[in-house]
């Protein structure tokens, strides 16, 4: 019988990008341009690899930031770690390799959000090492995904029939979608966004904060898609591409022109440009986790539903406590803050994506 070779574990192995592109589970968030977008906002990062031989078996990006006035750090793993479903082993070896890390120490807590779907044994695996459900998600909990691997015709015809009477509407009324990857491209996407913020009382980035993205993930992680009628720019598409997955992260659009449905047009373009680009799978990124009627995203989740993607809902946030003090400040602490941004925001003191 040959040997078999234990797992190891790396740290920023060099080959981390190519790695991450080989599970199912990969994120924008996983990537190393999202842990260089952050550090121009106050993180630093730690990349952490469990191996099987040369392939990945568990990968962590896990960011941290110094938590205002208190001299304790927050850690967080966005969409992470990625793995393939159902590896409870795996995820306890990585978790153990990440407690010996000098990284965690002054850690108040460490949020861990694996994109994981109804996983047992992976959440058996968080909870015996003393993790528990957190109480925010930072990333979507809930999402639309739509497998890319079927015909443009079958993906056509797969649509809710006023999606599909609504893009074929916009190619008819002469709607265009164009690809604009550059500085400019970015300008006009935030400038609809501008838009799309104040009347739906979105949160949103500056400017610069696009800019940085567009400009570290660069035409090979990323594309900026606009639809324009007559000349004028109605609705932005934001992509990010992980691996084979394809993130629809940011939109905007403007009611000029509404009536011609160059946001459905340009969603139908995009979801093509994710298959061109050989992806298998298109993440809405962001639904409610209960889509129900009356609910504030109900709307946004019609929308993005009319295209034929399967409701999903992840496993969601799990929290552990790295120190009494600062543990209780970030249990206690980001929920009330989120409630007051929420309540200023909105009038109301629920995220919206819950």
């Amino acid at each position: 019988m040959p040997e078999t070779k234990p797992d190891s574990i790396r740290i920023d192995p060099p080959s981390w990008d190519e790695d991450l592109a080989r599970l199912s589970t990969a994120s924008p968030g996983q990537l190393t341009p999202w842990a260089r977008l952050k550090v121009a906002y106050g993180y630093d990062a730690l990349r952490l690899g469990l191996y099987d031989g040369e392939r990945p078996r568990v990968l962590g990006q896990v960011l941290r930031r110094r938590l205002p006035l208190t001299g304790w750090n927050w850690l967080y793993c966005p969409y992470g770690p990625a793995l393939e479903p159902g590896d409870a082993s795996g995820m306890t070896a990585w978790l153990e390799a990440l407690f010996a890390q000098p990284f965690l120490r002054r850690g108040a807590a460490l949020t861990l959000e694996p994109r994981l779907i109804h996983d047992a044994a992976c959440e058996r695996a968080l909870r015996s090492r003393g993790f528990l459900p957190g109480r925010q998600s930072i990333q979507p909990r809930g999402t639309l995904l739509l497998d890319l691997s079927p015909e443009p015709e079958e993906l056509m015809a797969a649509m809710e029939r006023r999606t599909r009477y609504n893009v074929r509407l916009a190619e008819r009324r002469g709607v265009e979608v164009r690809l604009v990857n550059s500085r400019d491209g970015v300008d006009a996407f935030s400038e609809l966004l501008d838009e799309t913020t104040e009347r739906q009382r979105f949160l949103a980035h500056q400017r610069e904060y696009y800019r940085r993205v567009q400009r570290l993930f660069g035409p090979a992680g990323s594309d900026v898609m606009l639809a324009y009628y007559d000349g004028e720019p109605v609705a932005g598409v934001f992509l990010l591409y992980a691996g084979s997955n394809a993130f629809y992260v940011y939109g905007a659009s403007s009611r000029r022109h509404a009536k011609h449905k160059g946001t459905q047009y340009l969603q139908w373009r995009a979801i093509l440009r994710a298959r061109e680009r050989g992806c298998s799978l298109y993440d809405f990124w962001g639904a409610p986790v209960e889509p129900v009627e009356g609910h504030p995203l109900w709307g946004v989740y019609k929308f993005k539903k009319g295209f034929g993607g399967e409701h999903t809902v992840f496993c969601g946030p799990y929290e552990r406590s790295l120190s009494p003090v600062g543990g209780w400040l970030w249990r206690h602490g980001l929920p009330l803050f989120r409630k007051a941004r929420n309540l200023l925001l909105r009038g109301g003191t629920a995220d919206v994506l819950d």
